[in-house]
């Protein structure tokens, strides 16, 4: 007996059970905006997933190289940029708005995010300009390499 395939089947009816269990079949978006916390498949009330966020365009130009990120409802301290070569993390928290009264229709999602994204060309951070407005993130760096050069062979 896999005790594993129990544990997922008794997760799946304890959302049955708390009146989760159609939400989490019927939500179309879910394997679009969700990704697993650090590569694994296990998502509890403890260890939520982690949001699949921002949507991102990547724009290359004959000097430069352009980021755009969607991120509304964030403020500019709550998200923080790191770069390693060709690989640029992104990570943030989306706070839930401060209104009381009683939730009818909740299609946006809260919580912390992070998002890893591969970039054309590699880049030093000193080099990234970030600048956050309207709720769109928009990073940009000089292109290194603008132009295709021959090599000689010897």
């Amino acid at each position: 007996m896999d005790f594993e395939k129990i544990k997922q089947w008794m997760e799946i009816t304890q959302k049955y059970q708390n009146g989760k269990f159609w939400e989490m079949v019927l939500d179309e978006h879910r394997t679009d905006d969700l990704e697993d916390v650090e590569g694994g498949n296990v998502n509890t009330k403890e260890n939520p997933p982690l949001i699949k966020y921002p949507k991102t365009d990547i724009y290359q130009t004959e000097t430069d190289i352009i980021l755009l990120l969607e991120i509304p409802g964030a403020i500019k301290e709550d998200i923080s940029l790191s770069v390693s070569g060709t690989k640029l993390t992104l990570r943030g928290l989306l706070r839930p708005p401060m209104i009381q009264g009683v939730t009818i229709k909740n299609e946006r999602k809260y919580g912390e995010f992070e998002r890893n994204i591969d970039l054309p060309e590699p880049v030093d951070s000193k080099e990234i300009f970030a600048r956050f407005e309207n709720g769109l993130l928009i990073i940009s760096y000089k292109r290194r390499y603008t132009r295709e050069e021959t090599i000689m062979i010897r």
